[in-house]
């Protein structure tokens, strides 16, 4: 039997026309925002890597390739290892064609370098604080760009293969959001541009394209669009009431000392700014799960009151949400793996290390992330039924059995309930005796038709007893 295909409900013209209009705003002020808080053109070069040259005079930041290592001097400290005694080994690097001696730091040492590394360095050979440093090269960091290159590369080419185009789509997407983080927002900031009001412009500005490109233009893409932008409203609100109540806005790493004195940044609104960052994504994520759950639900059962959808959309929701929180949670104590083995190691209270410094602000990002994506979530979801219910059509009526009306779109269960019946129908009205059934013998024979006193009676077919005839 042909099985009819099951088509994607639509939501009704008005209701597309309310979503446009609702829409159109939302893209002006991202677009005015874009053109209102643009940073200046000397700032956009810093985030791409900018000049090379370091803020002391004739220092430079270079990339130096380990030509020899020399722990001959080691043998007579006594260790086993040669490695252990750290402050007796010598490296020799070459920056250009130009050798010169390497100071490394100790822990950069037991790490293992070894001839051929490549390295980042700082360059003292044109400083005049050469003598006083003692080494030409001062060691930075690995030159790790070939390894997360190709690893990089190797997760594009298996998104690739499982997703296919969509997947393009998807990292076509991504692609969009970096170069707005790094063409847009920190040249923004570094601008002192109000940094929250840039993230919320760079994070519509991300929505508007990526998810789009993802998923297509559609309804469905739309509702999970208006879901994440109120979940990222509600994670900025409370994460601007929550840095000012807990008093977050204090410098506690190098870094964000290092960026105190270089600009004039609102430390404050920097940690707002790196929430809304960070719930983009996980919103993102659970909306658009939410939106296509209400979608596909409404495609296998479109006979399900708005009530019943919603309810059977919001299972999924709660086991995303279960899933999620826990994943953001265990993503920033992955983070913070070292520090939490130093609070273990020093024996200090656990609850006090949450409530302190950097720590502080990893827990009311991970608290303010997940209440923004629980309220998401149901808002999504109610949306959604919202929508895709305005275009559905009633279901069909039950038939004179008393039995629901089977749809299209169960098929199959259908099919099997038609024959069951037919079948038993045919035993109970008709006990045919053996003239009937010779003469039905020779009609079949001949080619005639075959009849049964059921087909003769004056009660009218149902709809699926019709479908089944066709």
């Amino acid at each position: 039997m042909h099985m009819p295909l099951q088509r994607e409900p639509t939501a009704s013209p008005r209701v597309r026309l309310i979503m446009i209009v609702c829409l159109i705003p939302l893209v002006l002020l991202t677009v005015g925002g874009l053109f209102l808080l643009w940073p200046d053109a000397a700032q956009q070069e810093l985030p791409g890597g900018g000049p090379t040259t370091n803020s002391a005079e004739g220092v430079a930041n270079a990339e130096a390739r380990v030509i020899a290592v020399d722990a001959s001097n080691c043998e007579s400290s006594g260790e086993a290892d040669p490695m252990l005694a750290v402050d007796c080994m010598t490296f020799t690097a070459e920056v250009e064609g130009q050798e010169g001696n390497l100071y490394v730091t100790p822990d950069a040492i037991k790490s293992g370098i070894t001839v051929g590394d490549t390295l980042k360095v700082l360059d003292f050979t044109d400083s005049p604080d050469r003598a006083a440093i003692g080494s030409d090269y001062v060691f930075i960091d690995y030159d790790r760009n070939v390894p997360i290159l190709g690893l990089a590369i190797f997760y594009g080419l298996i998104v690739l293969l499982v997703a296919g185009f969509r997947g393009l789509r998807a990292l076509a997407g991504l692609g969009f959001a970096g170069v707005v983080l790094i063409v847009f927002m920190l040249p923004a900031i570094l601008d002192s541009k109000p940094p929250i009001l840039v993230a919320m412009v760079a994070a519509s500005a991300i929505m508007l394209i990526a998810l789009y490109l993802a998923h297509g233009v559609s309804t469905r893409t739309t509702t999970a669009l208006f879901g994440t932008v109120l979940g990222i409203i509600i994670t900025g609100v409370l994460g601007f009431w929550m840095t000012s109540w807990a008093n977050l806005g204090v410098a506690y790493t190098e870094d964000a000392f290092l960026l105190a004195d270089t600009a004039d940044v609102s430390m404050a609104d920097l940690i707002v700014c790196a929430i809304l960052v960070t719930g983009l994504g996980v919103l993102n994520d659970v909306t658009i799960t939410q939106a296509s759950a209400v979608w596909e639900l409404a495609t296998v059962a479109p006979d399900l009151k708005a009530g019943q959808l919603f309810a059977r959309a919001m299972r999924i929701g709660r086991d995303h949400i279960a899933s999620t929180v826990y994943t953001i949670t265990f993503a920033y104590v992955g983070s913070a793996l070292l520090t939490l083995i130093i609070v273990s190691a020093y024996d200090q209270s656990f609850f006090e290390t949450l409530t302190r410094g950097e720590m502080s602000v990893e827990v009311v990002s991970i608290l303010v992330c997940s209440i923004g994506l629980v309220i998401a979530i149901p808002v999504t979801t109610g949306l959604g039924v919202l929508v895709v219910r305005s275009g559905l059509r009633p279901g069909p009526a039950r038939d004179s059995r008393g039995g629901a009306a089977v749809g299209d779109d169960q098929a199959d269960e259908g099919v099997a309930t038609v024959k069951r019946e037919s079948a038993s129908s045919r035993a109970a009205t008709t006990r045919p005796t053996s003239g009937v059934l010779e003469n039905t013998a020779v009609s079949a024979r001949n080619g005639v038709p075959m009849t049964t006193e059921a087909d003769h009676t004056d009660q009218p077919l149902t709809r699926r007893e019709l479908r089944r005839r066709d």
